[in-house]
């Protein structure tokens, strides 16, 4: 027992000293390690400059666990770097990264260290790197490929450096990755196809790049993916097939990308979503219902792609959303009542569709809405008064629709409303007082309407607005005294009936005053006159009967003279004045103000004192070779003109007539007519494919509002591109009515045939009465002109079309070639291909086979997707396409 007793000991013993010789190696090991890290850190100080060494004033002796941002582990060693926020200066080149193999976590954040990653952050050195942050700084260069042999690393955060180059392949091989983040760089090319391999990254964040190619089809095969983002670089190609299934989605964003394809079923059901934007894409399809099955989404924004058909009754189930952007896209149909039930609802933009019908009342349920736009629609009838009820609005847009009569004084209830857009419609009646409530609103733009009367005196005490647009309605008196009516532009008062002010531009409110003033005093005098007249009127009586066959050869002979003076009151000027005062602003219609020429009159510009602009058209009259006019019949015509208000129509105001000369007086347009511009190389560079679709789609919509809208129905008869003019905008107004008439359905009272050759319907050389298919007719072949760049010629011709050299005639061919047609986006391709197809329709040689002007009107605002793309289409397909 004795011996075996001192074999344990021995035994313990001899094992006891194992142990502590062990312990004192490790240590040893440790303790080496640490004197390394400390040297190493106190290396990269001294590279540091001046400012940086003083933050890291405690760095000075060998134990780098006291080191200011330096944490170490149980075992002494260094683990955590964490030197974020300190401003520190410089780079990593003097960082000896092999000297700190036992760090797991090193964080940087938001320094000032420029130059490039060290190719010796890798395995070899840094075994135990799980996080590494190095966001917020300037550095630049590419990532090393040696950073693929950090296979520990978890976390990669370089966002918002001055990185460029490819992203390395080798970043495949992270497989321990689920946090990425290299946004805000500059790094381009490809996504390597071995990002497929990442398949346990939770947060992938590539935006604000200049990456492009396609997005890795199985960027979410792990289907970890919570958090994607490639916003704002320019991929291309499908939505990748794995996100379909990708149901742990939180936030997706894929916006301002070249991203094309059916979304209708490219997506699935994810019950954790609760952000997804897919704006400023080329996409294309419907609106599916399976977002309604996305109980958690709060955000949604499909804007500016090509998303068709109708709003689904099902998005009003969406009880989250607060925010919904589908503008810019091809929608039609009403906006459904359901709407109203989105209770959480802030932003709702359904603005640059085809969205027709009226606004739901129920939309006025939405008390948490604070962004409202549904801009550029074809919406109608009344603006809701419900709308007040919106009591959190602070933007309220509803331009270029169809709303008809009165601004609704509820809108004055929406206290918080700093934008006010109700431009381009059809509204009528007084400004409601009620809007001078709105003490917080900035901008206010209710221009291109029918208002008249006064502006409320109430808008004097509208001390927030910055910003007013009141032009084009039929306002009249004194502005408000607010800076944004006293410093407001000419261009944003102007074409009113008559407003006053300290604009310039505009008469002095003061001198009306004392014209009424002394109005009145006349009139005192003259009634006090009267009396006395009348009681001296008996004792004239038989001076009046003796000489009353002389003064009626005088009287006679006063009206024959007054009759030669015949002036017509224009813009409530009187009429011998406005005669003298366009006499003056033309030189006597010197020919420096020439403008143009028709087939009915020289026009001229005429810039009167009040500083307003207008058309002056000279009638071609008192001339022996010219027909007499019917003046009785043609005034009872400009009448009914001058009461025609539509925006693609020029405005006109009426007419003077004098034995020398009868003018007519129409709104002016600055761009001229669109084919001077189609001429003109330069400005038909700048004449972009937008634009003229634009002008399509606008003559079109005159001329149904002219057939369809007008009682009796307005024929224009001498349509041609000479009098289509446009504006600063490129916007079309059809003009030219000197040589159009009213006429009744069964009315035929023309006496010759009217048009100019290449425009007119053929139908007119056997038969002289025109109907409104000649219209169409003329449409046609404008609208030919405008996407081709000159008159189409023998392309009007539909036996010409089905030729043997017209059928192998390609769409693109006949493009204007100045704005280089294979370069067309998706959108305006599709928008040129319809275009061609409807004026293909329009130009039948049999008018029962034209559509109407209405049918046209309301086929351009829809945007059928064609499977050919434009360099496949011929000119035989599209006389094919129903």
């Amino acid at each position: 027992v004795f011996l075996f007793s001192l074999f344990l000991v021995g035994t313990a013993s001899f094992h006891g000293a194992g142990v502590s010789a062990s312990f004192t190696s490790f240590s040893t090991i440790h303790v080496t390690k640490n004197k390394d890290g400390a040297e190493a850190l106190l290396n990269w100080k001294s590279t540091l400059n001046n400012h940086s060494r003083s933050l890291l004033s405690s760095w000075h002796d060998d134990n780098p666990c006291n080191f200011t941002g330096v944490a170490c582990d149980d075992f002494g060693a260094i683990s955590h770097l964490n030197l974020s926020y300190l401003g520190l200066r410089g780079t990593l080149d003097g960082l000896d990264f092999s000297r700190l193999t036992s760090v797991v976590s090193f964080e940087l954040a938001n320094n000032s260290i420029y130059g490039f990653i060290p190719s010796s952050i890798e395995i070899g050195r840094l075994t135990s790197l799980i996080e590494l942050h190095l966001p917020l700084n300037n550095l630049s260069g590419s990532i090393p490929s040696s950073i693929g042999n950090l296979t520990s690393l978890s976390v990669l955060n370089l966002f918002q450096n001055r990185l460029s180059g490819s992203i390395p392949s080798e970043m495949g091989s992270l497989a321990n990755l689920t946090r990425l983040d290299l946004g805000y760089n500059k790094f381009f090319g490809s996504l390597p196809s071995e990002f497929n391999k990442l398949t346990r990254l939770t947060y992938l964040q590539l935006h604000n790049n200049d990456l492009e190619g396609e997005v890795p089809k199985d960027v979410c095969l792990g289907r970890s993916l919570q958090n994607f983002s490639i916003l704002n670089n320019h991929f291309t190609g499908p939505i990748p097939t794995s996100l379909k299934n990708c149901s742990t989605l939180i936030r997706l964003r894929l916006d301002k990308n070249q991203l094309t394809g059916d979304i209708t079923d490219a997506f699935g059901i994810y019950p954790h979503l609760n952000y997804m934007d897919l704006s400023h894409n080329h996409l294309r399809g419907e609106l599916s219902w399976k977002w309604e099955r996305c109980h958690n989404l709060m955000s949604l924004r499909i804007s500016n792609n090509n998303i068709f058909g109708e709003i689904p009754v099902i998005f009003g189930r969406m009880a989250q959303l607060q925010l919904l952007d589908l503008s810019s896209n091809n929608l039609s149909g009403e906006i459904p009542r359901e709407m109203g039930n989105l209770s959480m609802l802030l932003e709702l933009d359904l603005s640059n569709n085809a969205i027709m019908g009226n606004v739901p009342i129920e939309i006025g349920f939405l008390s948490h809405l604070t962004h409202l736009n549904l801009a550029s629609n074809n919406l109608s009838g009344l603006i809701p008064m419900q709308l007040g009820s919106c009591k959190s609005l602070l933007s309220l847009n509803l331009s270029r629709n169809k709303f008809q009569r009165s601004i609704p004084p509820e809108i004055g209830n929406t206290q918080f409303l700093g934008i006010l857009d109700l431009s381009y419609n059809i509204l009528s009646e007084h400004i409601p007082g009620e809007l001078a409530i709105l003490k917080n609103l900035e901008i206010l733009n209710i221009s291109h309407n029918s208002l008249f009367g006064y502006i409320p005196h109430a808008f004097d005490d509208m001390l927030a607005l910055t910003s007013i647009d009141v032009s084009y309605n039929d306002l009249e008196g004194p502005l408000p005294n607010v800076k944004a009516f006293n410093e407001a532009p000419f261009e944003a008062i102007q074409h009113n009936k008559g407003l006053c002010g300290n604009v310039v531009g505009l008469p002095n409110c003061n001198s009306i005053r004392i014209k009424k003033r002394l109005g009145a005093r006349i009139t005192i005098i003259l009634i006090i006159s009267l009396l006395g007249f009348l009681f001296l009127s008996c004792a004239l009586i038989v001076v009046v009967i003796i000489n009353h066959r002389q003064r009626r050869i005088i009287k006679r002979k006063n009206n024959e003279r007054a009759n030669d003076l015949d002036f017509m009151s224009i813009l409530r000027y009187d009429g011998k004045v406005f005669y003298d005062r366009i006499i003056e602003a033309t030189e006597g219609f010197d020919s420096k103000n020439y403008v143009g020429e028709g087939a009915y009159g020289i026009v001229y510009k005429a810039e009167i004192s009040e500083g307003q602009t207008f058309a002056i058209k000279q009638t071609l009259s008192s001339q022996e070779d010219t027909e007499i006019v019917d003046l009785v019949s043609f005034e009872r015509e400009i009448q009914a003109l001058t009461n025609i208000r539509h925006r693609n129509i020029v405005k006109f105001y009426g007419f003077c007539s004098h034995p020398q000369r009868c003018f007519l007086v129409y709104e002016y347009m600055e761009r001229g007519s669109l084919r001077t511009t189609l001429k003109d190389d330069q400005r038909a560079i700048e004449f972009q494919w937008d634009k003229r679709i634009s002008v399509v789609r606008g003559v079109a919509d005159a001329l149904s509002y002219m057939h369809h809208e007008c009682s009796p129905p307005l024929i224009h008869r001498d349509l041609t591109s000479n009098n289509i003019l446009l504006d600063r905008d490129y916007e079309a107004h059809v003009s030219d009515f000197g040589t159009a008439r009213l006429l009744k359905p069964d009315s035929s009272k023309w006496t010759a045939i009217a048009g100019t050759i290449g425009y007119i319907a053929p139908e007119l050389a056997y038969s002289i009465v025109p109907t409104e298919k000649c219209d169409v007719y003329s449409f046609g072949v404008i609208a030919l002109e405008t996407i081709m760049g000159k008159h189409p010629g023998d392309h009007v011709s539909q036996e010409c079309s089905s030729s043997a050299q017209a059928e192998s005639t390609m769409l693109k061919d006949v493009l204007d070639q100045r704005l280089s047609p294979s370069r067309l986006g998706l959108r305006d391709a599709q928008d040129v291909i319809l275009i061609t197809k409807l004026a293909f329709k329009c130009l039948q040689d049999d008018p029962r086979l034209r559509p109407t002007m209405g049918q046209v009107s309301r086929e351009l605002c829809f945007q059928v997707p064609l499977d050919m793309p434009l360099s496949a289409v011929s000119l035989e397909q599209l006389h094919k396409i129903k």
